[in-house]
């Protein structure tokens, strides 16, 4: 029961942050369109479609936070964590379609460059700055999940291209080098290919069951043949469910006893990867010694 009221409070408070996340980057998107349209500067309208992509991929990680809730199935007995995985692949490749577009407009307006006002840019790249600031804020407690970690890595990156942003209308201001708009926006979408690549990257080795990256599988050999009555683990394997769930499955050889004797060590090993590494779904089969197993002589009836 407690359980349970703790992943409901987990729940509410993950899906406030985003719907403050979505209302906050909306006001922001507005703001940019509007002010880069009106002043023709590439770097704000730009930021403005980083920002709309944004929203859309935090949009996307709240519809996945409900149907990650759902319970699960006969038929997809893990549940529903990955669609948590699969949305923040979707929000990375949305990025790098954003990216791309971003890389072709720069390159036009270095070859047909325009005037903009830098300070209507520096104004509003100081709004965005301090607005992706706090919806960081706001995600960063969740930002282990990798659902909410895509969110909340955009935001951080929203804030470091404002400050982009920002350096570009101070060096329109000051020197009238109105090539500083372009480059700005081209390194911006730099900046998004890195952070694409990286949630791609940790998506897919989800998706492919690779061992999670910030664990060592010969150290949880290592601790789970360390239990007392453990001879040997072999066959093991470790893998992320989703949203931080890890499994693992692997074989132990102990030596031999009855099954009810085993009890005692399966608790040890069960509480020790739980506390440990986290790993709470594991499944773990109990083998005997070969050695203190001899295989039996074929009874009479059997010779052929």
């Amino acid at each position: 029961m407690g359980e349970d009221n703790n992943r409901n409070a987990e729940f509410r408070s993950k899906k406030r942050r985003l719907i403050l996340g979505i209302a906050l980057g909306a006001a922001l998107v507005a703001a940019e369109a509007t002010i880069g349209l009106l002043t023709h500067s590439l770097a704000l309208v730009s930021d403005a479609g980083h920002n709309l992509a944004d929203i859309l991929a935090v949009a996307l990680s709240l519809v996945a936070l409900y149907v990650m809730q759902r319970p699960p199935t006969e038929r997809r007995t893990f549940g529903f964590g990955r669609v948590g995985i699969l949305t923040a692949l979707a929000n990375a490749l949305g990025l790098v379609l954003v990216g791309a577009i971003l890389v072709y407009e720069s390159v036009r307006r270095i070859q047909h460059v325009e005037q903009v006002s830098g300070y209507s840019v520096m104004l509003v790249a100081g709004i965005a700055l301090v607005i992706n600031s706090a919806v960081a804020l706001v995600l960063m407690e969740h930002r282990r999940d990798l659902n909410i970690r895509s969110a909340f890595l955009h935001q951080v990156l929203d804030a470091a291209v404002s400050l982009g942003v920002l350096f570009a209308g101070i060096i329109i201001v000051t020197t009238h080098w109105y090539y500083a708009d372009p480059v700005i926006a081209l390194l911006i979408s730099l900046f998004i290919f890195h952070a694409a690549w990286q949630i791609i990257v940790e998506a897919t080795d989800i998706l492919l069951e690779s061992v999670p990256r910030h664990l060592d599988i010969a150290s949880v050999q290592a601790k789970m043949e360390a239990v007392e009555g453990v001879v040997a683990v072999h066959h093991l394997h470790v893998w992320e469910l989703g949203s931080g769930v890890y499994a693992l499955s692997g074989h132990v050889r102990v030596r031999d006893r009855m099954v009810s004797d085993c009890s005692p060590l399966m608790r040890e090993m069960v509480r020790m990867l739980e506390e440990e590494f986290n790993i709470s779904h594991p499944t773990i089969q109990l083998e005997t010694d070969p050695a203190a197993c001899p295989i039996a002589p074929p009874s009479p009836g059997e010779e052929s």
